[in-house]
């Protein structure tokens, strides 16, 4: 193996050596992986009450249309609202480590 190195590799003898790895692997650093929550299912569930609305205009029963499109709109608007908050809150904790 050469030390040269070429376009898609780093020549070998540049990179740090630690204990246990091989020598040209890098130890990653530790992430924090965001917390699951219910956010997103319950934007897709705002997104297909929302466009169901619309495909019920097909069928002319108006009131129910709008029913559907509104209460998917306010479920959308409450999704994205609760999904913001929660990375900004994890984004606050990131920062205070």
């Amino acid at each position: 193996m050469s030390d040269i190195g070429n376009e898609f590799q780093a020549p070998l003898k540049d990179l740090p050596s630690t204990p246990g790895l091989h020598q040209a692997w890098n130890k990653p650093k530790p992430e924090k992986l965001p917390q699951p929550g219910y956010w997103p299912a319950l934007m897709a569930l705002g997104i297909a009450f929302f466009l169901w609305g619309f495909a019920v205009i097909f069928n002319e029963i108006i009131i129910t249309s709008f029913i559907l499109s509104g209460a998917g709109l306010i479920l959308m608007i409450i999704a994205l609202v609760g999904w913001i908050g929660d990375l900004r809150y994890e984004r606050s904790d990131k920062s205070k480590q």
